[in-house]
């Protein structure tokens, strides 16, 4: 983990992912997509933990498309 996510890296990888942002905000933890919206529109920071849970997802995500192939 190199660097914190820039609001431009969280809409990247919601779409990699095939999110919605409710969806997003869910696997992340939240509610609702308004802290979702509040990242990817840079009015909110994105901290530390939210980047390594998206590392996280990523992850199993990569290795999912890989088990089908």
């Amino acid at each position: 983990m190199n660097k914190g996510m820039t609001p431009k890296d969280m809409v990247m990888w919601r779409n990699k992912m095939g999110l919605s942002q409710q969806q997003a905000a869910e696997r992340l933890g939240y509610k609702d997509r308004s802290s979702i919206c509040h990242f990817e529109k840079g009015s909110k920071p994105i901290t530390p933990r939210i980047t390594m849970l998206c590392e996280l997802l990523m992850e199993k995500h990569d290795d999912k498309l890989a088990q089908r192939t």
